[in-house]
């Protein structure tokens, strides 16, 4: 058994031991006990120290004990003590690292598992909701009947990669063209949307056409707070911000209800739209908007995040358009 020297923050940020505190800070990581980053994980995911100790089974000093052991091998604070407890910047780049050790667990225990008892890899993903309540649940019901437990989050495409970037999921179905550090990324195709309405709603507030007037003052439907799909569908039109009263409804399905019913007008996926009575919608725009969406994924061995991704990568050919 040895000990390690931890890493001071004299020594991190010192100009003459750039180089000496990067091998210290890296032989201080590699050297940091899993049962302190699994603590570290059981307080993001529950909130807090409390929760933690009740899922390992501890008391709360003793997981207290393990996160301050931590911040003193790494020479950072790892967690905020609010309310919940949130992961620093440095704790993220754990929590990480944390879920990647405990996906490399699981799938040891599922490849040496006796036949018959096998174990169970969790994966954890974020789709975005016109995705998950279209096509992306189909193309998993395969994977989700083997070893695999899903873990599925529910985030706008365009903000899902905060998700990848914290540690909290292992891949995404985002509009982010960017890699995140450390993963894959794959094009996928893309969702087409038009603007729709009833025709009553359009004849009561469109009979002039997509006038800056009209769009100010129509009511809008919105997913979430998240969405901004329908703002920049309107920027481009009208070359200005405008803020016309929203209706905020945030399920795919209850969305297009909305729309279906004359709460407002929205961007609707052309397949659900299809999906309506003929003469229930009518488009106030023949501009057909394209979402290009990619699958991002940790870039590590995994055959259980591989069979996720082969299965969310065949079924986007079919599901989304070429783009």
């Amino acid at each position: 058994m040895h000990t390690m020297r931890n890493v001071s923050m004299d020594e991190r940020t010192s100009g003459r031991g750039s180089s000496v505190s990067m091998a210290s800070l890296a032989r201080a990581i590699r050297a940091v006990p899993l049962e302190q980053l699994v603590a570290l994980q059981q307080i993001v995911e529950t909130g807090s120290f409390d929760g933690a100790a009740d899922e390992l089974r501890v008391s709360q000093s003793a997981v207290s004990q393990r996160i301050k052991a931590l911040e003193n091998q790494v020479g950072n604070i790892v967690v905020r003590r609010t309310k919940p407890v949130q992961a620093t910047e440095t704790g993220q780049l754990l929590l990480r690292l944390a879920k990647q050790i405990t996906l490399a667990q699981e799938e040891a225990i599922h490849l040496i598992a006796a036949q018959g008892q096998q174990g169970v890899v969790n994966i954890r993903i974020v789709v975005n909701a016109d995705s998950l309540e279209s096509w992306v649940l189909p193309a998993l019901a395969p994977v989700a009947q083997g070893h695999i437990a899903l873990d599925i989050r529910r985030q706008d495409e365009h903000v899902s990669t905060r998700l990848l970037r914290t540690g909290e999921v292992m891949a995404a179905i985002t509009a982010d063209e960017r890699p995140v550090r450390g993963c894959s990324i794959t094009r996928l195709g893309a969702m087409a949307y038009h603007a729709v309405c009833t025709p009553e709603f359009r004849r009561r507030w469109f009979a002039r056409g997509l006038t800056r007037e009209a769009l100010e003052s129509a009511p809008l439907v919105q997913f979430d707070r998240d969405d901004r799909l329908q703002y920049r569908f309107v920027r481009r039109i009208t070359k200005a911000k405008i803020h016309p009263p929203t209706h905020y409804v945030p399920t795919s399905i209850g969305y297009n209800d909305a729309i279906a019913l004359g709460f407002g007008w929205g961007l609707m996926p052309d397949s659900y739209a299809r999906g309506y009575p003929e003469g229930r919608l009518v488009r106030i725009s023949p501009e057909q908007v394209l979402v290009p969406l990619y699958w991002q994924q940790w870039r590590l061995s995994s055959p259980s995040l591989d069979e996720v991704a082969t299965a969310i990568i065949s079924a986007s050919g079919k599901a989304l358009v070429a783009a």
